[in-house]
């Protein structure tokens, strides 16, 4: 499947750029590491983009799939930027990733509840005030290699990342492995909606 918007410089940019890494519906692709992208705000979307553009994101050395994107997006304007936020929140059809990886739900749920939903929502939904992206219908195996980014400091590093910053610093709560597995398998159960 590709995006066809006649005419649109959007959809030739999504399609000759972003689908070969995160599918041509934005599904993911995770043998390139990108992730679903069709459930994560408009805000949210527009300041990781912007980030890896300015080089706030994509720059730790051991960032190999954060360097890939900032790459692949560092000619963009923001005309471009807009453009594509708008292409991935209204055009894109919603998707619900398969789920991956496997753990305890319960002790997950409880996990979620008292540490992430402050921030992301009680249905991982997110929270643009805080700067928390959704997580439901995010797919598993990138909300793993997010958090372990943030627990080996290859994500939120920068001083100018805010909200990644303060990822990092709670993201020590769940430092184990099985402690975070446990959190993703609850949170692919949860019902994703499209953020808009």
């Amino acid at each position: 499947m590709t995006v066809s918007l006649a005419g649109s410089p959007s959809a030739k940019i999504w399609n000759g750029q972003c689908s070969v890494c995160h599918g041509a519906a934005g599904e993911g692709v995770r043998a390139l590491g990108g992730p679903a992208l069709t459930q994560l705000s408009r805000e949210y979307l527009a300041r990781q983009l912007t980030h890896f553009v300015i080089g706030i994101r994509g720059t730790h050395l051991d960032d190999d799939a954060g360097k890939r994107m900032a790459l692949s997006v560092a000619n963009l304007s923001e005309d471009d930027i807009s453009g594509l936020v708008a292409l991935i929140t209204t055009e894109l059809p919603p998707t619900q990733p398969t789920a991956t990886m496997t753990g305890d739900t319960s002790r997950g749920k409880d996990y979620y509840i008292n540490i992430c939903s402050a921030c992301h929502g009680g249905n991982a939904l997110g929270n643009d005030r805080l700067g928390a992206p959704a997580l439901a219908g995010v797919n598993d195996w990138y909300l793993k290699s997010s958090y372990q980014g943030y627990l080996e400091g290859t994500r939120g590093h920068h001083p100018d990342d805010t909200y990644g910053a303060q990822m990092a610093r709670l993201a020590p709560a769940l430092a184990r492995g099985s402690d975070i597995n446990d959190v993703i398998a609850y949170i692919t159960t949860l019902p994703p909606h499209r953020a808009l």
